[in-house]
């Protein structure tokens, strides 16, 4: 066996085998050579273990390759019909995708990254990078840097403390000066901008769900192509609409509580 940061006993074949399936979920579908080359293990050990998965449903063969199952989607819906704030805001991500047409989500905070938990857009957009259970740095997307500026200086130290700031395009904010003093920013205008920071030819506005006592829930966020953006709408308009839903989640949020 071996440990984890906090020093529990973990075991190792139960890591590779995760490790097996991240990489099939980076490259959707990868031959035993091309996975064993990303995963460092022997191309016997990866066929034991894709054997081993296909069994369970977790991978699917196609083509010669092998590609994830439909299996974790059963624990993911699981997890995801779980959470209050998609019970609640789920109805109100889709109007906000309908007045703003473009793509509206809900992510959640887990572990240092962004989770998406929903995801809500016009049936003919071709131009969606991410997806149900999309996981993102926070520092280079408007939902991450939302929740960011919404947490206390302690979790934000730890959470900066996890590893560098990665650049994925020439606005990334690397510098973690340079971040906390954006969620200054961000707490000020309760709203946070991803201006083609996460990926070339996107824009993103986000702001933070919490609750009366200032948990964080998680944020909402609008996205769409710069074409079809311009300032105006990236800088006023959405953010309107993104306040107005947001107000929405958190009262129906409130209310949920003073139900219980």
């Amino acid at each position: 066996m071996a440990r984890d940061g906090n020093g529990s006993k973990t075991i190792k074949s139960v890591g590779n085998a995760f490790r097996v399936l991240d990489a099939l979920d980076e490259h959707e579908r990868m031959g035993v050579t091309a996975l064993a080359d990303e995963v460092g293990l022997s191309k016997g050990t990866v066929h034991h273990y894709l054997a081993t998965l296909l069994e369970h449903d977790f991978v699917e063969r196609a083509d010669g390759e092998y590609q994830l199952g439909l299996r974790p989607l059963t624990y993911g819906g699981a997890v995801r019909e779980r959470e209050t704030v998609f019970q609640i805001g789920k109805e109100s991500v889709d109007r906000l995708a309908k007045t703003t047409g473009e793509t509206a989500r809900l992510v959640v905070e887990r572990h240092g990254y962004g989770i998406t938990l929903y995801q809500s857009t016009r049936h003919d957009r071709a131009d969606i990078n991410t997806h149900l259970g999309t996981q993102e740095d926070l520092h280079s997307t408007a939902a991450g840097k939302a929740m960011l500026a919404a947490m206390d200086e302690t979790r934000i130290d730890e959470v900066l403390d996890w590893g560098a700031l990665h650049r994925y395009t020439d606005g990334t904010i690397v510098e973690e000066s340079s971040l906390r003093a954006e969620l200054d920013d961000i707490r000020s205008r309760g709203i946070a901008f991803d201006d083609e920071e996460q990926f070339e030819g996107v824009r993103c506005v986000a702001t933070a769900l919490v609750t009366e006592t200032d948990e964080l829930l998680g944020a909402i966020s609008v996205s769409g192509p710069v074409e079809r953006i311009d300032d105006d709408t990236f800088r006023r308009e959405i953010p309107q609409e993104i306040r107005n839903v947001a107000g929405v989640i958190e009262v129906n949020t409130a209310y949920l509580d003073w139900m219980e």
